[in-house]
């Protein structure tokens, strides 16, 4: 199924990294599940941005947080990587249980009947042991489905990044549904599709002088953006994907945005997001119960 040369590329750099590699990871390499991953549903700026193509990124998944009393419910985004576990900010659960929360797949135009889309409640929350939420350390977070995830054309899953790989200089690509910025939209109100936008990978230095918070560029963290150029990532992009298209077309997770981002009118700041590199030991360790695709 896997070349050896394959193997070793993805296998050697979590041995350098001093990453403990058990059997959790061979189950994720040798992957049983007839499906491929990171497959677009199309041929290959939050702030305006280009609108998605109908299902164009099928791992997009919309996390509804039910309101208390009479408040209204909001949500969170998230990215499907099996067929069983959604990722996210950690930031974005802090404090939330699983009763409070369903995530919706197969979502595309909020604003009209969609078909397509399935609601499918909460197993459990996973929180990173070491979230922080002073400085947002390890703000990663898995939310388990209670039931598992036909894979399909509209529901599909991301691949995870390759191990010890930084993406530095490639560009990334962000999407969500970001604030509506029509006239007469309500305060939070997001837009009716998603959007996306590629913003560059930037160098650990470009990311502690032009990062919003410098109190949040953890050991875990990586930045896009164009340095000095207006903010496109908001604080309330926190746990969209940021995905890396190979020469293939395949997309990978590398990050999640976190909530410690700034796009005010004059702001210039670039955004900051949580690698899944520094993470991917523990994203197997606790998905060992589900299927992955196959990176093709």
């Amino acid at each position: 199924m896997f070349p050896t040369k394959l193997l070793i590329f993805l296998i050697l750099p979590l041995f350098n990294t001093g990453v403990k590699v058990e059997k959790g990871l061979f189950d994720f390499l040798f992957s049983p599940c007839k499906c491929r991953c990171g497959l677009p549903n199309r041929e290959a700026r939050f702030k305006g941005g280009e609108y998605l193509r109908g299902h164009e990124f099928p791992w997009l998944s919309a996390i509804q947080v039910l309101g208390e009393g009479d408040e209204e419910g909001s949500t969170i985004p998230g990215t499907l990587i099996n067929n069983k576990y959604v990722v996210t900010a950690a930031s974005q659960l802090d404090g939330i249980t699983p009763y409070q929360i369903k995530v919706t797949l197969g979502q595309f135009d909020k604003c009209n009947n969609d078909i397509s889309s399935t609601n499918v409640s909460v197993d459990k929350i996973i929180m990173h042991p070491d979230f922080s939420s002073e400085n947002k350390a390890n703000d990663i977070a898995l939310i388990k489905l209670s039931t598992p995830v036909l894979i399909e054309r509209r529901v599909s899953p991301i691949c995870l990044s390759v191990p010890g790989h930084s993406y530095l200089g490639q560009v990334a690509t962000i999407a969500g549904w970001p604030k509506s910025e029509e006239e007469g939209a309500e305060e939070g109100q997001t837009t009716c599709r998603p959007k996306k936008i590629g913003l560059p990978v930037l160098s650990s230095q470009e990311c502690i002088e032009t990062a919003a918070d410098t109190d949040s560029y953890t050991r875990d963290k990586g930045c896009v953006g164009v340095v000095g150029a207006p903010s496109v990532v908001c604080d309330d992009d926190g746990g969209n994907a940021v995905m890396y298209r190979s020469h293939r077309g395949i997309y990978e997770l590398i990050g999640i945005m976190t909530d410690q981002n700034a796009c005010e009118d004059d702001s210039t700041n670039t955004a900051l997001y949580t690698r899944v590199n520094d993470h991917l030991a523990w994203i197997v360790q606790n998905t060992r119960d589900a299927c992955y695709c196959i990176k093709t």
